[in-house]
This record gives structure tokens, C-alpha cells and sequence, in this order.
């Protein structure tokens, strides 16, 4: 499904009201219903040890499991957190995942942000992006084909030649060197603050077009929004309220700030880009939405903590309306 000049694609942080193991079964359901919806694609994010409430650590193996249930969507990663990661094995996986599926594994990698989980896996977070660019490169040399160091004599299996084309990138930072990469760039509002994302699109595009001219690899560039209808705007504040309370503090904490005991609802959905409400009033967003003209993807997230199921598969396929009748 397009709208103007972007695919529409959702993503998925597993997250649920429900146990953990009923969590990845719903992600899975998510999936099988946006393609019958007409969504382009379907990502899922890592998160080490239930860490904001996300609930999958392994996506390649729960996209594994996605391929088997569908048929045309493309399957994507937003993000893994790549320096937690021993690069050749990701290859390893990464090349499975986009053999079971024909091709159409998109594998999205960042840096990563919490100091718990780096602790837990004996890393330090000061180091994080070192880590991540000699991974990033490790993980290129590997699905490249190219002779693995120290053993010349063997190579990725099976081979992936193609994977290395669909790398994507979420950054706030160099999206010159990721467009230089021919990476695409994944923009996202995670937190209040932070460069703007229209001048990240631009620099990306910018940077891009100065890098490979019109002979390249196109220029991909992913704008992740939280979309939420509803009745009205205050009912889905009203609805949203607990469950962004406590991501607004859990941010704080993060940062070694104090966390709030409350906070104004609507100026919090407004600082984290979410778009939410009756159809008309999503729509009118989207058309005044700076970024998304410069976006090749757009992908919607319908969930927070406390979604249910049945919420999460009836937002999902009211957006797909939506987007269809834009």
C-alpha cells in the first residue's frame, strides 16, 4: 500500500498486557493481518530484559517464525542493537531469516542507549559507538561474501549477497556517513528534545544525492510515528495517559533525572510525534507532516504498553483505511 511516494509498514515492540510468552504470539498475529490489510511491511524492535516494557530480545527468530505466515511482507528489524552482537553470527542468522523468507529481510541496527543492558552483557555504554562501527563493518565484510579473518577459505553460508543492500540505520547522529554506506536511515521520535527530523531527512537526502548522483542505490529513508485513532482526541489521551506517564518517567530516569509524578498528556503526545484521534483529524497531521514527503517508508505504531490485541489489530486495520481513503 502507498500514499504519495512512501510504502506503509507498522512496527511492532511486542509489547502486551499479557505474559510475555502471549506477547510474541500476538506480534506474530500482527503481522498475518497487515498483509491481508495491504501493509508493505512489519518490523519489531530488541529489547534486552523486558527494558521498556518491550518484550522480544531475539527478533531474527521471531521473524523466522513471521515468513512462515506470510507471503509478501517485508520483514524488518528496528533496531537490533548491534554492539550486543557477535557480527558474524547476526550474518549467520540474518542470512537464514532472508533464505526462509526469499529475500525479504530488511535488518535495521543501532547503537543501543541502556547502560543496564550493556552492564548486563559486561559492556560499557561510554563505548557503544566503536563498538557498533567495527561490528557494523564486520557484518558487511560477512554478507559481502567475502573470507571471513582468520579462516580465508570459508564464507557466509548460506550466502546473502543481496541482505547487504537492505541494511537501514537509526541515528540522530552521522546520517552522512549512513547515506555515504547507502544505508537507509531509520528517523524516529523516541524521546522530546533531539535534532529535528525534517533536518534529519534533508541531510540524509542531501548527503545521499552528493554520495551516489542518480547511478546508486536509491535513497531510503524509513519516518516511524506512533499512530493512534480513536473517537476523540481526549478519549485517547485519556486512554493513552497511564501508559505515557510512565515511559515520560521511565526517560528520566534513564538521563539521572527526577520522574515526574504527572505531566500534561496531550503536550507529552505532541513532543513524542504521536499522531492520534478521529480519521479526519490523523489525516490533516499526516498532509501537514513535514518529514513525510522526504520519506521512502512509513511505518505506524499502534501499541503501548497496556495495548491489547484486539486494540492493537483494530488500530492497525483502521490506519490502513485511513491511508487508503488519504
Amino acid at each position: 500500500m502507498t500514499a504519495g511516494t512512501w510504502r506503509l509498514g507498522f512496527l511492532s515492540r511486542s509489547y502486551s498486557p499479557d505474559a510475555p510468552a502471549q506477547a510474541l504470539h500476538d506480534t506474530l498475529a500482527l503481522f498475518a493481518a497487515a498483509e491481508s490489510w495491504g501493509y508493505d511491511s512489519g518490523w519489531v524492535a530488541q529489547h534486552h530484559f523486558g527494558v521498556e516494557s518491550g518484550r522480544l530480545p531475539s527478533p531474527l527468530v521471531l521473524l523466522a517464525a513471521a515468513a512462515e505466515r506470510t507471503r509478501r511482507l517485508r520483514l524488518g528489524t528496528a533496531v537490533v542493537v548491534l554492539p550486543l552482537e557477535q557480527p558474524l553470527r547476526l550474518a549467520e542468522d540474518a542470512a537464514v531469516v532472508d533464505a526462509l523468507s526469499d529475500g525479504r529481510l530488511e535488518l535495521g541496527l543501532g547503537a543501543g542507549f541502556d547502560p543496564d543492558v550493556f552492564a548486563a552483557f559486561g559492556q560499557r555504554l561510554e563505548d557503544r559507538h566503536a563498538a557498533h562501527d567495527a561490528a557494523l563493518a564486520a557484518l558487511r565484510a560477512a554478507l559481502a561474501g567475502r573470507p571471513l579473518p582468520g579462516a580465508p577459505g570459508l564464507a557466509l553460508q548460506p550466502p546473502a549477497p543481496g541482505l547487504a543492500g537492505r541494511l537501514w540505520q537509526a541515528t540522530t547522529g552521522d546520517v552522512e556517513a549512513v547515506a555515504r554506506r547507502g544505508h537507509g536511515l531509520i528517523v524516529a521520535r523516541t524521546r522530546p528534545g533531539g535534532p529535528p527530523e525534517t533536518e534529519l531527512a534533508r541531510r540524509y537526502r542531501a548527503a545521499h544525492a552528493a554520495a551516489w548522483g542518480t547511478d546508486g542505490p536509491p535513497p531510503r529513508l524509513a519516518l516511524v510515528r506512533a499512530v493512534v485513532p480513536g473517537d476523540s482526541a481526549a478519549a485517547v489521551e485519556a486512554e493513552l495517559a497511564p501508559d505515557i506517564l510512565r515511559y515520560v518517567q521511565r526517560l528520566a530516569r534513564a538521563t539521572g533525572g527526577a520522574p515526574p509524578q504527572q505531566i500534561d498528556t496531550a503536550a507529552a503526545l505532541d513532543q513524542l510525534g504521536v499522531v492520534y484521534g478521529p480519521a479526519a483529524r490523523i489525516t490533516r497531521a499526516l498532509q501537514e507532516d513535514t518529514t513525510l514527503p522526504l520519506a521512502t517508508d512509513f511505518i505506524v505504531q499502534v501499541q503501548t504498553e497496556s495495548t491489547s490485541r484486539l486494540q492493537a489489530l483494530t488500530r492497525l486495520a483502521e490506519v490502513a483505511r485511513i491511508v487508503a481513503a488519504s
